[in-house]
């Protein structure tokens, strides 16, 4: 009997520079209208919202490339 092994082959996509600039919209609380701040999103809802995974949100925060 033989195995035989798919070779899955994952191709990755940078961030763009506009994702980018939404995640750090994302993470800063904004002023409103009537004086309150906002609560920034999650990860996990950035994530979601970009359809990309929480991990490479988190490393691009912790990379500092944005806030």
């Amino acid at each position: 009997m033989t195995q035989t092994q798919i070779s899955m082959t994952h191709h990755y996509k940078q961030l763009s520079f506009k994702e980018r600039g939404q995640i750090e919209a994302w993470r800063t609380p904004q002023l409103q209208p009537d004086g309150t701040l906002t609560q920034p999103l999650s990860i996990s809802q950035i994530a979601r919202l970009l359809g990309r995974h929480k991990a490479t949100i988190s490393r691009e925060i912790k990379r500092g490339t944005t806030t």
